[in-house]
């Protein structure tokens, strides 16, 4: 039996991100609710992340986005850089699930902006907070709860080119109507009260602590100039 491991409702976590062993992205989040079978997490717009990306390096200029984050897995030429996020995000994990589940709202107006489902391995416990890994395919839901596949042809392409394993086919199209039935049940991420959640108040911004910012130790592996593989 899988489990998540616990930590303290207003503590700060880092939710990491490996890749074949490489440190791939660390984000600062606030717990809202933990127990063994579901992880929930605040990040607020702002909050600084950081995140393994080809961008600016040599050869990659010609690229487009989805070409760059394809090359990126591949061949593992990397270097770690800053990000500010955004939108403010609700993240939610399930013992086992090979997804997470994001709620957006806009910064600005604070509307509601919908559901983006990642299609991840089910995360493990670090010293300082959980990893896992995006492996490509996404899911959109709009607030009116239509469901739009997003990156399937990068997902196909990744299969083909070796980047991930062909199981994962059957294994997303398994968490995607576990997602969608659970989108039609209104339950766990999809509820109104998932919906109308806010934050503590009193929460400052979340900040990740210096063994993951971006001179830490933890991105010493991308400090090589090229990675064996």
């Amino acid at each position: 039996m899988i489990v998540l491991p616990l930590f303290a409702v207003g503590a700060t976590i880092v939710v990491e991100e490996r890749w074949h062993d490489l440190p791939w992205s660390a984000e600062p989040h606030r717990v809202v609710t933990s127990s063994a079978d579901e992880l929930v997490t605040w990040m607020p717009a702002g909050a600084v992340a950081v995140r393994a990306s080809n961008r600016g390096l040599p050869g990659t200029e010609h690229l487009s986005r989805e070409q760059r984050k394809l090359a990126a897995l591949a061949d593992r030429r990397v270097q770690p850089i800053e990000t500010r996020e955004t939108p403010n995000k609700l993240y939610w994990w399930r013992s086992g699930r090979w997804s997470r589940v994001n709620l957006g709202w806009h910064p600005d107006t604070g509307d509601f902006m919908g559901w983006y489902v990642n299609f991840e391995q089910p995360v493990a416990a670090t010293s300082t907070g959980i990893w896992g890994k995006d492996l490509v395919l996404d899911l959109l839901i709009a607030p009116d709860g239509t469901a739009s596949p997003k990156d399937e042809a990068d997902f196909d392409e990744a299969i083909d080119r070796g980047i991930v394993p062909g199981e994962l086919r059957g294994t997303f199209a398994d968490e995607t109507d576990r997602v969608l039935a659970e989108l039609a049940e209104k339950s766990g991420p999809f509820a109104p009260a998932s919906v109308s959640f806010r934050p503590d108040p009193d929460w400052s911004h979340p900040l990740l602590p210096a063994s993951h910012a971006i001179t830490g130790v933890f991105w010493h592996p991308l400090s090589a100039a090229d990675v064996e593989h």
